[in-house]
C-alpha cells in the first residue's frame, strides 16, 4: 500500500492517540444527532448513517447509504476515514458544535494580560477570581488601550496601568464574551490556571506597586496579531518608570510544539523542498547548522519525483539521524554540537528576543510550566548522553533524548497532509519533550 492511499491528516483515523478519544465522542455525538458524516479528504462525499448506532474505537464500522472516502457508494463506511471537519474538531475539544470556535491558545493570551492587569489595578492588593475579569473585558476594543489609575494604599500617589488586547477578530469575539466562554471544556481549566498565575506571578509585582512609594506607569500588551512570524512574544509588560520590560510566550493546552518549518507550496520542486529540510530546519535558518545531510539528496529528489512523499521525508529524516548520532559519537564533537543545539533549542523557543519567557497554561494538574531559554546554558553540565532515535510513527519523527532516563529534549515530526490531485503538502515541526521542561522550568 502507497504512503498516498493511507489514512491522510484530513481524517480523523490519523489522530494521535490522546486525541483519539475525543473524536470517537465526537462521531457518536453526530450519530446521535442522525447527522450526515462527510468522508475522504476534504469532506467531499456524504454518507447517512442508520440510527441508534454507536462507536467505541476508530477500527469500527458505520452503516446506513451514501459514499465512503474514495466517493464508492457503499452501505457500511469505517471510522477512521470520517473527514475531520471544523464541526468534529469542535466537539472533539470538548465544545458542543452550537458553540463559539476559537484557538484557546490565543484567547489565552488576552485571559494573561487582563487577568496580570486586573490583578495589578487591585488595591488592598488581594487574590482575584475570574469573575473580576469580565467588567474590564467588556470595557476593550480590540487593538485599543485602556487606561486605569490605582492608589498606593500608604500616600497619595496613584500608579497608572494600561492594557492592550489585540486578537485576530475571530478570536477577539470569543474573547468578548469570556463569561460564557469560560465555561467551556476547552478553556475553562486553562483560564483557571492563568488566574492562579497572575495571583502569584503579578501578585508580586501588584504587591510592591502598592507600597513602593513611587509612581508606577505599567503597560500590559497581549498581541496576538502584530509580527506573528517574527516575534514570539504574546505578552508584554513595561514599567516605563523603571524602563523595565518583560516578554511573554504563551502556550495553552498540552501542546509540545514550539517552533515550525513549512515544508513549501505543494508545486515546489524535490530539489528547493529538500533544501528547506537541510538549511531551515536542520540548519536552523542559518543560525546554528546543527547536521549535514545533504548526501541524501539525490535519493529524496528519486522518491519524491516517483510519488513516494513520506518515504522521501522518511530518507531524509533517516540521514539526519545519522548524522545526529555522528555528531554525538565523541566527547568533543558532542560539546560543539550541543553549543550549536542550545543557540538552535533558544531560537525554536524565542527566536531572537533575548529574555522571552515561555509561559505554558496546560489545563491539566500539571498546572502552569514557566520556561526559561536561558537555563539551555546549563545543559552541557547535565552529564546527558544524548542519542537520536527515529520513532516507531506513521509519519517520520525523530526524538532526541537521554536514552538513560527515557526522556526526549527534543523532537522533530514531518507532518503531511494530502492534497487535490495527488499532492502533499508537509510541516516540519518542532516539539519541546519532558527533558526540556525539565532544563528551563522555573516555575
Amino acid at each position: 500500500m502507497r504512503y498516498n492511499e493511507l489514512i491522510t491528516e484530513a481524517m480523523i483515523g490519523q489522530a494521535n492517540m490522546a486525541s483519539q478519544p475525543g473524536y470517537i465522542d465526537a462521531v457518536n455525538g453526530l450519530l446521535q444527532k442522525g447527522a450526515p458524516l462527510q468522508m475522504g479528504t476534504g469532506g467531499a462525499h456524504t454518507f447517512q448513517p442508520n440510527p441508534g448506532q454507536k462507536i467505541n474505537s476508530m477500527s469500527g464500522a458505520i452503516s446506513g447509504k451514501g459514499q465512503d472516502q474514495n466517493g464508492k457508494d457503499v452501505d457500511q463506511i469505517q471510522v477512521k476515514f470520517i473527514y475531520k471537519s471544523p464541526e468534529i474538531k469542535q466537539m472533539a475539544k470538548g465544545t458542543p458544535a452550537d458553540q463559539r470556535i476559537f484557538n484557546a491558545g490565543e484567547v489565552a493570551e488576552g485571559i494573561h494580560a487582563v487577568a496580570a492587569f486586573v490583578r495589578l489595578i487591585t488595591r488592598p492588593s488581594k487574590q482575584i477570581k475570574l469573575e473580576n475579569l469580565f467588567p474590564i473585558v467588556d470595557r476593550l476594543e480590540n487593538g485599543q488601550t485602556l487606561t486605569l489609575k490605582a492608589k498606593e494604599v500608604d500616600s497619595n500617589i496613584a500608579d497608572e496601568f494600561s492594557v492592550t488586547v489585540a486578537l485576530k477578530p475571530q478570536q477577539f469575539e470569543a474573547f468578548k464574551d469570556l463569561k460564557t466562554i469560560s465555561s467551556y471544556k476547552k478553556i475553562a481549566n486553562i483560564a483557571a490556571n492563568i488566574i492562579d498565575d497572575a495571583n502569584q506571578e503579578s501578585g508580586k509585582f501588584a504587591d510592591m506597586y502598592e507600597k513602593n512609594g513611587k509612581f508606577d506607569r505599567v503597560s500590559v500588551i497581549g498581541d496576538g496579531v502584530s509580527g506573528e512570524t517574527e516575534t514570539k512574544t504574546d505578552i508584554n509588560f513595561e514599567n516605563e518608570t523603571e524602563r523595565k520590560y518583560k516578554g511573554y510566550s504563551i502556550k495553552a493546552g498540552s501542546t509540545g510544539q514550539i517552533h515550525q518549518v513549512g515544508g513549501g507550496k505543494v508545486t515546489l520542486p524535490a530539489e528547493e523542498r529538500f533544501d528547506i529540510i537541510a538549511n531551515e530546519l536542520f540548519g536552523v535558518h542559518g543560525r546554528a547548522p546543527l547536521i549535514n545531510i545533504s548526501g541524501a539528496k539525490d535519493k529524496f529528489v528519486e522518491l519524491w519525483n516517483s510519488g513516494k512523499a513520506f518515504e522521501a521525508y522518511r530518507h531524509a529524516y533517516e540521514a539526519a539521524v545519522d548524522a545526529f548520532n555522528q555528531e554525538l559519537q565523541s566527547d568533543s564533537e558532542e560539546n560543539q554540537f550541543i553549543k550549536n543545539l542550545i543557540i538552535a533549542l533558544k531560537y525554536w523557543m524565542r527566536r531572537d528576543e533575548e529574555g522571552v519567557v515561555l509561559k505554558q497554561f496546560t489545563g491539566t494538574k500539571s498546572g502552569t510550566y514557566i520556561l526559561d531559554a536561558e537555563k539551555l546554558d546549563d545543559m552541557q553540565d547535565a552529564g546527558l548522553n544524548l542519542v537520536a532515535q527515529m520513532a516507531k510513527t506513521q509519519e517520520p519523527m525523530i526524538n532526541i533524548g537521554d536514552p538513560k532516563t527515557k526522556k526526549v529534549l527534543i523532537q522533530f515530526r514531518a507532518k503531511g497532509e494530502a492534497k487535490p490531485n495527488n499532492n502533499f503538502y508537509f510541516r516540519n515541526i518542532v516539539n519541546k519533550g519532558k527533558l526540556f521542561v525539565e532544563l528551563t522550568n522555573i516555575g
